[in-house]
């Protein structure tokens, strides 16, 4: 299953909305790689590590969610959107994340 992706139109400042979604992610135990501007998770012990990329646009935000699959802690065999009876439990955990960055940037 692909990646959830979405273009989310922002009515203040695209870097003051980009800026709140950092913090919340921060808040939510997030960490971002600086060198792809991703965001991830969790290591894979338990449950698949999530993903988060917030890139600003010219009138919002474009968003992106998934979760790999990990066979062993940093070994990932695929990656899945955030719908789908498959791993629900972490799909579920990280679409109520996806939820609430989309009603904070409305």
């Amino acid at each position: 299953m692909a990646r959830y992706q979405n273009d989310i139109q922002v009515s203040k400042k695209v870097d003051e909305a980009v800026s709140e979604v950092e913090q919340y992610l921060v808040s939510e135990g997030f960490k971002k790689n600086e060198q792809t501007g991703v965001w991830k998770k969790g290591l894979g012990l338990m449950l698949g590590p999530q993903f988060l990329q917030v890139e600003p646009r010219q009138d919002g935000v474009h968003l992106e969610a998934w979760i790999k699959f990990a066979l062993l802690p940093g070994v990932y065999l695929g990656e899945m959107g955030i719908d789908g009876a498959f791993a629900v439990i972490p799909k579920r955990k990280l679409k109520k994340r996806v939820q609430a960055i989309e009603e904070m940037l409305k």
